[in-house]
């Protein structure tokens, strides 16, 4: 397995491979530390591969646990401890592990042996002199992580990653970021429960890189966030849009902040364009990124540069050119290939794809399937999204689930979004749809103003929806707009749509 090659190989020189508050550890560290763990999990679970789960934030010493999991030839599982106890509860009864790492408070889980820090340091004490053979490395089709995403029923689904699926994205990943065994910053802040983080970890640390760990206790305290950005030496910014355009309320946020800055990439989210606007003129000398991709596919499978002329075209930004090994299918309904231009499902087809949800055939076979790249069978996923092609770039245009019948018109709610955001003033926007007696009774739309004013709520959404008839037709205006000063976040750095409909 390439990561855990790239650790050994970067062992034996003095390079950091993760910092965190000020908090160091070393490559010779992480994998000292890891061979220990490794060591410890295959005495715990013989030949089983039964996943190991790593609860915490951005404690440096759960790297450790992810590697020497992955060395002991089992996946990991990430719990970011901002989850809600009784999810985290769910998605442990679904793995049904024998040793979590807890990096949290003291939480009760039954039925699986909890490891806390001090725990952890007195276990690799005990296993320090020992080794654990390659041969029993994660490899190929086996899994490397599991990460658990949100599913329809309200039960997690776990997504699983395997060590070839990896090695495809981190090949692929590595030059479009230039991360090139030189000893770069890359920013470590998504939560490793969201998938954005992999583009940090595993180019990262295969390319003998410092994370640079932004944890919880930094991103709630601005002051001290920005504090950590200027002395970070940091070369690559990984982030969803959300969280830089909350980074941009601050007039410091800049080039002289971060100097050595190179690229940003945002993958994840929809990328508006003032957002990406704002950052070609802050940081002029850097590449600003945008990606697409889900966690079925390996966080990622297309990247574009963002130009100015871009941004000042009618149509929204291209997600990028896909991969090489990778082949993208836009289909209709009916599962027909569309022509050039024409918005369908977007179908990924190659080896980034999963191989499935964990324990949940059903799910699965919705689904995945079985495709051709050059007469060579590949997985496939049919992702959800819907989009189109246009000179060999993917355009995003939102969710096969975002598309709602209101009044007798298809609607899909990310194009009233993306139009929300062209209005003078508005910094973001997203648009809710509001139900009564299960059935859609109008779209309410709730907005971030770059500059605050002295209006009300009501003369504010008369004049931006005056503003919008400009852009659309008038059965896609919301009935209502509200201004709010702030968008809560969820634990992945988006939006928090569910906190927003529960608060209305």
């Amino acid at each position: 397995m390439k990561i855990i090659e790239s650790i050994k190989k970067y062992a034996s020189t003095d390079r950091i491979a993760i910092i965190c508050e000020g908090e160091k550890l070393s490559y010779r560290d992480l994998n000292d530390y890891s061979e220990a763990i490794a060591v410890y999990l295959k005495s715990i679970h013989g030949d089983e591969n039964i996943p190991a789960v790593v609860y915490g934030n951005k404690e440096n010493m759960m790297m450790p646990c992810m590697i020497g999991s992955l060395k002991s030839g089992r996946a990991y599982v990430p719990i970011d401890t901002s989850f809600p106890i009784e999810r985290a509860k769910a998605v442990i009864e679904e793995v049904k592990p024998k040793v979590l790492f807890n990096f949290g408070e003291d939480v009760e889980f039954e039925d699986v042996i909890v490891i806390n820090e001090e725990k952890l340091k007195d276990l690799i004490k005990e296993y320090k002199d020992q080794s654990i053979s390659s041969e029993n490395w994660v490899k190929e089709d086996e899994n490397a992580y599991i990460l658990f995403t949100s599913g329809s029923t309200g039960k997690p689904k776990g997504v699983q990653i395997s060590s070839d699926n990896l090695d495809s994205f981190v090949d692929w990943m590595s030059p479009c970021l230039k991360v090139d065994g030189s000893e770069k910053v890359m920013m470590n802040q998504a939560a490793y429960s969201f998938d954005l983080s992999v583009t940090s970890i595993y180019p990262g640390l295969v390319n003998g890189a410092t994370l640079f760990s932004i944890s919880k206790k930094v991103l709630a305290d601005y002051k001290l966030l920005f504090n950590e950005l200027s002395k970070s030496n940091m070369s690559v910014w990984v982030s969803t849009p959300s969280f830089a355009g909350v980074c941009l309320s601050d007039a410091s946020f800049n080039q002289e902040m971060m100097p050595n800055l190179e690229s940003m990439i945002f993958i994840g989210e929809v990328l508006p364009k003032n957002v990406a606007k704002e950052l070609i003129e802050r940081f002029p000398k850097i590449r600003v990124i945008n990606g697409y991709g889900p966690t079925e596919a390996t966080v990622g499978v297309s990247v574009n540069d963002i130009t100015l002329e871009h941004i000042e075209d009618e149509v929204s930004l291209p997600v990028g050119y896909p991969m090489d090994n990778c082949r993208i299918k836009i289909v209709d309904e009916d599962g027909i290939e569309v022509k050039d231009g024409e918005k369908g499902e977007i179908i990924i087809i190659g080896p980034s794809v999963s191989k499935g949800y964990f324990n949940n055939k059903e799910k699965t076979d919705e689904v995945f399937y079985v495709d051709e790249i050059n007469n060579v069978k590949h997985r496939a996923y049919k992702t959800g999204d819907i989009g189109y092609m246009n000179e060999g770039r993917i355009y995003y245009s939102g969710r096969v689930d975002f598309q709602v019948k209101l009044n007798g018109y298809r609607i899909e709610i990310e194009d009233i979004e993306n139009n929300l955001r062209k209005v003078d003033n508005i910094k973001n926007a997203i648009v809710i749809p509001i139900y009564k007696n299960d059935k859609i009774a109008y779209l309410k739309g709730i907005v971030q103003l770059k500059e605050k004013n002295e209006l009300s709520n009501i003369k504010n959404g008369t004049l931006i929806k005056k503003e919008l008839s400009k852009y659309l037709p008038q059965y896609m205006i919301p009935r209502n707009v509200t201004v709010i000063d702030e968008f809560p976040m969820n634990t992945n750095g988006k939006i928090d749509r569910k906190k927003l409909m529960a608060e209305l």
